[in-house]
């Protein structure tokens, strides 16, 4: 289990996966500076953001927002 903030799964998981905060923010439309603003926590997904990251990254929103798959 991936512990810590939203921004630190999200770029754990971005980074296992190989993609690049530029590659990640193309896939989802959005810059790579709202990508990197996730990760350091200077601001978080919304709730759609967060079903598409999921989608992406093939894990559950619940992942994202607590580092667990079930509650």
């Amino acid at each position: 289990m991936q512990k810590g903030t939203i921004g630190k799964r999200i770029r754990h998981l971005r980074k296992t996966s190989g993609t690049s905060q530029q590659e990640l923010a193309e896939k989802l439309y959005i810059s790579q500076k709202t990508v990197s603003s996730w990760e350091c926590g200077r601001t978080a997904p919304d709730s759609e953001m967060l079903l598409k990251l999921s989608a992406v990254f093939g894990t559950s929103p619940n992942y994202l927002l607590t580092g667990k798959e079930r509650l």
